[in-house]
């Protein structure tokens, strides 16, 4: 996966887009500094999924839509742009405590940016491109 060496992530300061970046590079080995910039512009949408008789939610579901596009930095010439999108969902039940409920937000926060970053990473594979890929 030579192709990963000459590409930058750039992302939002986001604690997401953050997830994004550290799941990106736990698959591929980006480069800092690489000749081609890869961006990537995530929005997350929260929905309620089951309310109790007493109208507690016990459940959310969450989609992660993420814009990307690569780009060689000097000529500014795109190479790809897509959206990947993926959705999970995590229990608040009542029974739960807030930190309880917090730790089921993150993991599942983690499992979407992991399966953003595994369709982006095939993406840019299945893309590839002689022109970013010396």
């Amino acid at each position: 996966m030579e192709i990963f060496k000459n590409i930058d992530i750039q992302r939002e300061e986001t604690s997401i887009g953050f997830l994004i970046e550290e799941a990106l590079e736990e698959k591929a080995h980006f480069a800092k500094g690489g000749r081609n910039t890869l961006q990537i512009k995530p929005i997350i949408k929260n929905s309620y999924g089951v309310i109790t008789k007493e109208n507690e939610i016990t459940r959310y579901s969450v989609t992660l839509d993420v814009d990307y596009k690569l780009f060689d930095k000097k000529t500014k010439k795109i190479a790809l742009t897509n959206k990947v999108s993926a959705t999970s969902d995590y229990s608040a039940a009542v029974t739960f405590t807030g930190f309880a409920t917090e730790i089921a937000r993150k993991d599942t926060y983690e499992r979407l940016a992991d399966a953003i970053a595994e369709k982006i990473i095939t993406e840019i594979l299945i893309n590839n491109s002689s022109e970013y890929s010396l």
